[in-house]
Parts: structure tokens; sequence; C-alpha cells
């Protein structure tokens, strides 16, 4: 008698498609957030259990925790939709032709997965930003990076910037001349670097 010793096949896990398929019904949602007059339905269970600052907003002693809907003004509605999408599937929505993938977009999912402490978004968002790294982006990319704590992607920025031909076109750029004034001690690493 000979067995069969192949593995059972798993197949992948599926729980974002469920969780994705529950945001977008809006069935037993429990809170609303306001942006814009626009309003994003979801579950306090499934942002408490995704996001601290969800949980600490939505089930600890502040106001929030009671009320059935949240007005919200330092995030644009295109930001948290797509953190929200996030927070139920654990992935960004495909790219298509309606999805903005701008670098300032990316940028400001990344402060918003920062504020909610969404470190896997973050880490996303890092790579996506570091994907659009060139002479007119680095200093403000490494900018973000140095505001946020990516320490990665600010690892990676300096590096990009230190390469002789990048740092002669990249020092005329405004990311640059913001950088410098913001961060003076990152503009001194970089001539320094340079010098080297």
């Amino acid at each position: 008698m000979v067995i069969d010793d192949s593995p059972i096949l798993v197949p992948p896990s599926d729980i974002g498609t469920h969780l994705g398929r529950l945001l977008d019904n809006t069935e037993g949602t429990d809170v609303s957030f306001i942006i814009d007059d626009e309003a994003f339905p979801a579950h306090r269970a499934v942002l408490a259990a995704r996001s601290p600052v969800f949980k600490a907003e939505l089930f600890g002693s502040m106001a929030e925790s009671t009320m059935p809907s949240i007005m919200m003004h330092d995030i644009t509605p295109a930001t948290f939709r797509t953190m929200l999408r996030f927070i139920y599937t654990d992935e960004l929505p495909a790219e298509d032709e309606h999805q903005d993938t701008s670098t300032e977009m990316i940028q400001n999912l990344l402060v918003a997965a920062d504020r909610y402490a969404l470190d896997r978004l973050k880490f996303i968002c890092s790579q996506k930003l570091w994907d659009k790294v060139s002479v007119d982006t680095v200093g403000t990319i490494l900018a973000c990076a140095e505001t946020y704590n990516c320490q990665e992607l600010k690892n990676k920025c300096i590096d990009f910037f230190v390469l002789e031909e990048n740092f002669k076109q990249a020092v005329f750029t405004d990311g640059y001349v913001a950088l410098v004034l913001k961060f003076p001690s990152i503009a001194a690493e970089l001539k320094r670097r340079v010098r080297e």
C-alpha cells in the first residue's frame, strides 16, 4: 500500500475579503466618521482591534467612546477612505485609474498611519515613497521620513542624496530648501557625507 504523503494545500487567508465586504455593506456599523460632509460608517470593534489609538478613542474614557458620529478635521476623505479600507483588509486598494497614488497622497496616508499606530501601513507607505524617490522628490520625502520616524526610508533617501550626481541636482529643489530650514542637522549630515 502506497501512502500519498504530499501536503494538504491550504488556501490563502480570505479574512480581508470578508471584512472588506463587512465594510462595504455597512451592516452592524456602530460609529460614523464625518469628514467634509462625507460619512464613513465603521465598526468600533474592528477599528479597536487594528489600532491602539482607535481603541483608546472608541472604548476608553474619551468623549468619542459614546458618540455615534465623530467629526474629523485633520484628514482628507480620500486618505481616510484608503486607511479605513486598509484597516479592514490589511491591503491598499488596487492601483487603477481612480486610485490616487501621488507622492502627496502617500505622504498623507503615512501621516494617518503614524497617527493611528498602523505600523504595517506605515511601512507600505515608506516603500511606496521610496519607489517615487527622484532628485525632485528626495528632499520632501526625506523630510517626511524624519518627521514621522521612518528610519529605513530616511537612510535610503540619504544614501540616494549623497550620490554626487543626485546631490548636484537635488540641492536646487524646493524640497531641499524646506529640508534645510526644517532639519538643519540632516542638511549638515548630507554635506558631510557628500564630502567623504
